[in-house]
């Protein structure tokens, strides 16, 4: 620290220490800059350092955090209280809070303070960061109604009505302790029926028997406790159980519902579901022409399978005929197992190895039982194909078989398809409906053309 830094730290130091009025303090703190307090700020002793927060005003106080580095700041910030940074957030340049919450290492503590900061003002922020959107920090409420546990009724209840005006959910009030935690909640009704009790203090009549989320808590958990334990709020706390926030149901929901058509478009096979009211030719271009591109190149090897079974092709011309049957098939039977699996996935029914296995065993007795039935019936089609066309009995049957058998194992792997693609997208930290259906589809292509030429080539080997 230089002379003139030296200088300023002891000035300060002496007027911290000095056996004055809050008024006169304040008074004097604030003759100095902002930039001059943040100089000396992180020299002071942790006791004088939070004197000097109580004597500057939330304007100051701000300013002097934008002047600090943003480790600095972030440093100082961790020995505050909720509130305080909350306001800080509240009214510190974007910019400036976007390279705090960027210097953050911890994801963890990343998530808590952006958690911290007003949601519309968040949403700015977030964009500036490789941020998961999926997690309760990204859309928790800092604004909430809560009350000591060491109030009286009366205390409680004038407390909720000075709160009212700036929240927007009141219905549920939750109780802290003088550190801040999280030790109760209680229902506006029965605080209001409790009225005539004045005297009784609110932790003998709240509930301490808690459920709560963490910034880091997955969305979909998150509403499947608020379907479980029929919630509309949840608090949600820091890791040493400190109260930050709400998160509401309805805003859940939305994000979730955001979620699903992002899902939609890449089940569709498009990278924006999402249609503006003004959208050109170009916008919607720009949407569906990505995929269409490597679909095109992706095709490629079903039309050089096709290519290469030329020969059986012109052989027998009934296999051309029941090919695209052979293929619709299968997609339809894929996009329907992707279509449960997705669904599952966003319920949380996968979560453990064994119902991965129960599902893909239900799924594969599924696509065997489909299998066969279509199977049964496509091979009655083909007889009857085969005997108006007037070819032998003993050729219709042999015809009949290997295509009957080839949807049948079709639908078998198509039904497998559609469940272990999203597993294994899923397993290597993807979202799992990435794994599109026309992706799907494409891929069963690709295995029903083989499955199909490979029967009839050994077929027409067993005519030669």
């Amino acid at each position: 620290m230089d002379i003139l830094n030296k200088a300023l730290l002891e000035d300060i130091k002496s007027i911290l220490i000095e056996n004055i009025n809050d008024n006169e303090l304040a008074f004097k703190i604030d003759e100095f800059h902002a930039y001059e307090i943040a100089k000396v700020l992180l020299d002071l002793d942790p006791l004088l350092r939070k004197k000097l927060y109580k004597s500057l005003s939330m304007f100051k106080l701000t300013e002097v955090f934008e002047e600090l580095s943003p480790k600095d700041a972030f440093l100082l910030l961790e020995e505050m209280n909720i509130t305080t940074i909350i306001n800080i957030f509240q009214n510190i340049e974007t910019d400036d809070l976007v390279d705090i919450i960027e210097i953050i290492e911890d994801k963890d503590k990343q998530l808590t303070f952006l958690a911290l900061i007003d949601p519309k003002k968040r949403k700015t922020i977030k964009a500036y960061l490789n941020f998961n959107d999926n997690l309760v920090g990204s859309i928790m409420n800092t604004n909430y109604v809560k009350i000591n546990r060491d109030m009286t009724i009366a205390t409680a209840i004038k407390k909720v009505v000075a709160d009212a005006p700036n929240v927007e959910y009141i219905h549920n009030i939750y109780v802290v302790n003088d550190s801040n935690n999280l030790v109760g909640t209680i229902s506006l009704k029965e605080l209001i029926n409790k009225g005539n009790e004045k005297a009784s203090l609110v932790e003998d009549v709240m509930v301490s028997n808690l459920v709560y989320l963490y910034p880091t808590t997955d969305l979909e958990e998150s509403i499947e406790l608020m379907k479980n334990y029929d919630f509309q709020l949840l608090p949600v706390v820091s890791h040493d159980k400190q109260l930050i926030g709400i998160v509401s149901f309805d805003d859940i929901v939305e994000v979730l519902n955001e979620e699903s058509q992002s899902d939609y478009a890449n089940l569709a096979g498009l990278t924006d579901v999402r249609i503006e009211e003004n959208e050109t030719v170009f916008s919607s271009l720009k949407k569906r022409l990505p995929w269409l591109i490597i679909l095109l190149f992706v095709n490629l090897i079903t039309s050089s399978i096709i290519t290469s079974y030329e020969r059986e092709l012109q052989t027998l011309t009934t296999l051309a005929v029941f090919m695209p049957l052979i293929l619709n098939m299968a997609g339809n039977s894929s996009t329907q197992g992707l279509g449960v699996i997705i669904r599952m996935f966003a319920t949380s029914q996968l979560k453990t190895k064994t119902s991965i296995i129960k599902h893909l065993f239900k799924e594969f007795l599924t696509g065997l039982i489909n299998g066969v039935l279509v199977g049964i019936g496509l091979f009655i089609l083909v007889m009857l194909f085969n005997l108006i066309r007037g070819d032998s009995f003993e050729q219709g049957l042999n015809m009949a078989f290997v295509i009957s058998l080839s949807i049948s194992i079709a639908l078998i792997v198509a039904t497998l398809a559609g469940s272990l693609v999203p597993l294994f997208i899923n397993a290597i930290k993807i979202d799992p409906a990435t794994a599109s259906g026309p992706f799907i589809t494409t891929i069963n292509d690709i295995f029903s053309l083989l499955i199909y030429f490979g029967l009839a080539t050994t077929f027409i080997a067993s005519l030669s």
